[in-house]
């Protein structure tokens, strides 16, 4: 009898007919009418696919998943990794991306697309001859090339982006391998096709995962600055791969620019002593909750150093040390940062009192012992839930909403002061930090090394003795801003 009078569930299947009535009419709320539709929702929203349904948590959402898992052989249809786990988690079996129907090849990432023989460029027309080079083929080069001159996950990402739309367009545009371009179809791309790539085939409408049938390798058409960035870094790896001898002749060679490189103008990318304020007093709270706390020890530690997004993103209690310094009576405090990408030394900031404190402080809202007696791997900056590490995108929104506080708080006051408090963005605490630190009389030598520079003309863009200048010149600077914040609540 049981045998006669259970079912298993189908595509076609009605929700109401599997779920529970306050579960399906939420699915109905929603749109979905039978499983096919859940399925669709599930796959098309991915790992968050419940926010479109009201009243419906995580929770909820993961019995309904597990449900969908269960009976997957009956529905003939087992959920992706990428619908059921965040994009950080997906591993290397991630499903590879389709190929489209009726192309020669498909516009697809460069771990996915498949490349005929004959344009694999084993046979290219601009291969060096009589050479020993054990590269073979077009995309062994390009990831030899990578894994050469991509030190940091960023610059690989964006090296890879520029190689991959070449690569791409020289296949299904030109029907030929890139080791058989010529310095007119490299003019042709640049020049011509960058500047407008058609829709339909090479523009994405949003952005889609890599693994994804939707991907495409643009986001619209290029500006005159980013045709110039893909020049330099293509021209610079067809300059290697002549090197190394897997092509003859670099065919960007003597291609000329799509934009002049802009001056750089640290006055028109930094914050004045006023401007500086209005950030700071943005932070500052007579209690602070945990993120709230994080923010304003994120603005010190980007200030008081000068470090790029991705090294603050990376720093960890592990990097800090105590020691002397000339000139400084108490302990001073030193992070180590190590090089971020090619062309860069390891080398120490000096951390004023005032951001020590605060790390202190934060540490301890997280639970956690003194900054030297963390566990290893311990974050400076940590996100709120997880206490994981926050990526380099999230210093960048972080300090971005921070901005947006300031620039609404100087409106008010004065309109149109605020505008430019609403166009900085992380790296002007760079540049702020650059310009505060040496107006108070830093050494330019030493103050070039804390920064990373690999010349002092970088560094002379800012302004023009030794260490203890710099970390007392900051400490004051910050110790200052903190008494003008005191006095105006006070007021």
């Amino acid at each position: 009898m049981e045998a006669t009078l259970v079912h298993d569930p189908k595509p076609e299947h009605p929700v109401d007919g599997w779920f529970e009535p306050a579960v399906a009419a939420r699915l109905a709320a929603a749109g979905i009418e039978t499983i096919s539709d859940l399925i669709a929702l599930v796959e098309g929203r991915r790992h968050r696919w419940y926010t479109a349904v009201p009243r419906l948590g995580p929770k909820g959402a993961q019995r309904i998943v597990d449900w969908l898992q269960l009976h997957a052989d009956a529905l003939g249809h087992r959920l992706s990794q990428v619908a059921l786990v965040p994009r950080r988690q997906w591993t290397a079996d991630a499903p590879a991306r389709p190929a489209a129907d009726g192309d020669a090849v498909a516009v697809a990432p460069l771990e996915a697309v498949r490349v005929p023989a004959p344009l694999d460029g084993s046979n290219g027309t601009n291969r060096a001859t009589g050479a020993s080079c054990p590269l073979r083929t077009d995309i062994e080069a390009i990831t030899a090339w990578l894994d050469a001159r991509s030190a940091s996950e960023h610059t690989r990402r964006a090296y890879r982006r520029e190689a991959e739309r070449l690569l791409l367009w020289a296949l299904v545009e030109k029907n030929k391998p890139l080791s058989s371009l010529t310095s007119l179809d490299c003019g042709d791309y640049v020049h011509t096709f960058l500047v407008n790539p058609p829709a339909a085939r090479w523009v994405g409408r949003e952005r889609v995962e890599r693994c994804l049938a939707g991907w495409r390798p643009f986001a619209g058409p290029l500006s005159d600055r980013s045709r110039e960035t893909a020049r330099a870094i293509l021209n610079a790896m067809c300059q290697w791969l002549v090197e190394v001898g897997y092509l003859a002749t670099n065919p960007f060679s003597g291609l000329y620019r799509a934009a002049t490189p802009p001056v750089f103008d640290a006055e028109t990318r930094s914050l004045d002593f006023e401007q500086w304020k209005y950030v700071f007093d943005a932070v500052n709270r007579p209690q602070y909750t945990f993120t709230e706390h994080r923010d304003r020890l994120a603005l010190l530690l980007a200030y008081a150093t000068g470090l790029r997004r991705g090294e603050l993103a990376s720093a960890t209690t592990d990097m800090l040390s105590v020691g002397r310094l000339a000139g400084v009576d108490a302990q001073v405090w030193r992070l180590s940062v190590g090089p971020a990408s090619r062309g860069r030394r390891s080398r120490s900031v000096l951390l004023p009192p005032i951001v020590i404190e605060a790390l202190q402080e934060n540490l301890a809202m997280r639970g956690l012992p003194g900054a030297l007696d963390c566990p290893e791997g311990t974050p400076l900056l940590s996100q709120a839930r997880s206490g994981g590490s926050i990526t380099p995108d999230g210093i960048g929104k972080l300090f971005k909403a921070i901005f947006a506080s300031a620039a609404a708080a100087a409106e008010k006051e004065a309109p149109g002061s605020g505008r430019r408090l609403a166009l900085a963005s992380t790296h002007w605490l760079r540049h702020t930090h650059s310009a505060h630190a040496l107006a108070q009389g830093a050494d330019i030598v030493q103050f070039g090394k804390g920064l990373g520079h690999a010349s002092l003309t970088t560094t002379s863009l800012y302004l023009q003795g030794d260490g203890s200048r710099r970390l007392l010149g900051v400490e004051r600077l910050l110790r200052e801003t903190l008494a003008l914040g005191s006095s105006s609540e006070s007021a």
